[in-house]
């Protein structure tokens, strides 16, 4: 009997810390572990001291890169470089990176890229994901947060209309998540009447519907941080699932998949409805070109 009560209490405390681990708000993962997680998904690790670049084959196998304490210590303008190209230089000092990795793979990239006709879109499929931590000597969970709330500010979103499972912010910790569904905003588009007009003129409303209304997927995003440590995982799935990203959540132990957030339709309406108000003049400006050769 005693065996059994024992039994019991350990089962239960397992129970109880499995629930509390459910219940982390963000992903919590050193440069190390974030390294063993590429080699586990069978990645190849990209040297960054390699003066060539990878290419769309490293790409769709998939690749990963390393920066430990002594690259960052050592190259310091490139650290610098690449927190610019993220958009999140403005707000991250480089000197207090002390590390960081990436990991991406993407199935179908390359074909998108050569496309030269847009009644070629429905057929095409893409599969990718991307994830990055960097591990800092400082916390920046209220910088981060205050960086993300005035990128928000920029599109007139408020974060009053996200829901908790979108956006939050914590003294330790704080997140960013998005979730787009491809078919949702293929109806969005085609609903929305200055966006038809454009198309008139630019190209053909006819056309344009029966190219958009085919498409589907999920496109999908998080960025998190949590005291020192940023993490952020995106990936899409174009005309398919967005199975690198599921694989990437898993491996990585993100604490939401971001594909799984419902998406917000009026957050894409209002993103839509901006682009329209700024871009609008300079679209309908292109009614001169010639969408026969069009290459993306």
């Amino acid at each position: 009997m005693k065996k059994i009560k024992v039994l019991a209490c350990v089962l239960t405390a397992a129970m109880v810390a499995g629930l509390f681990a459910g219940c982390s708000k963000t992903t919590t993962i050193t440069t190390e572990k974030f390294a063993k997680a590429c080699e586990k998904l069978k990645l190849e690790e990209f040297d960054l001291e390699d003066s060539a670049s990878p290419d769309y084959d490293d790409l769709e196998d998939g690749l990963y890169a390393v920066a430990d304490e002594d690259y960052v210590e050592d190259n310091p303008e490139e650290i610098e470089s690449f927190l610019n190209d993220l958009g999140i230089g403005e707000v991250i000092d480089a000197d207090d990176v002390t590390s960081l990795a990436f990991a991406a793979k993407c199935s179908g990239a390359e074909d998108l890229s050569e496309l030269s006709d847009p009644e070629d879109l429905p057929d095409q499929v893409v599969d990718g994901a991307f994830a990055l931590q960097i591990s800092l000597a400082d916390d920046y969970v209220g910088d981060a947060m205050d960086f993300i709330d005035d990128m928000l500010d920029q599109y007139d979103i408020d974060v009053k209309d996200l829901s908790n499972k979108e956006y939050y912010a914590g003294k330790k910790d704080g997140y960013l998540r998005f979730h787009v569904d491809v078919a949702a905003v293929s109806k969005i588009l085609l609903e929305n009447e200055d966006i038809m007009d454009m198309m008139d003129t630019i190209y053909d409303a006819d056309d344009f519907e029966e190219i958009v209304s085919q498409l589907k997927g999920d496109l999908a995003v998080s960025l998190e941080i949590n005291g020192n440590n940023i993490f952020i995982i995106a990936g899409v799935g174009f005309n398919t699932k967005a199975s690198n990203l599921n694989a990437f959540s898993k491996a990585f132990g993100a604490a939401t998949n971001p594909v799984s957030v419902p998406a917000n339709k009026n957050v894409v309406q209002q993103l839509i409805e901006d682009a329209v108000d700024n871009y609008g003049g300079l679209l309908s400006g292109a009614g001169s070109y010639d969408y026969d050769d069009w290459d993306i």
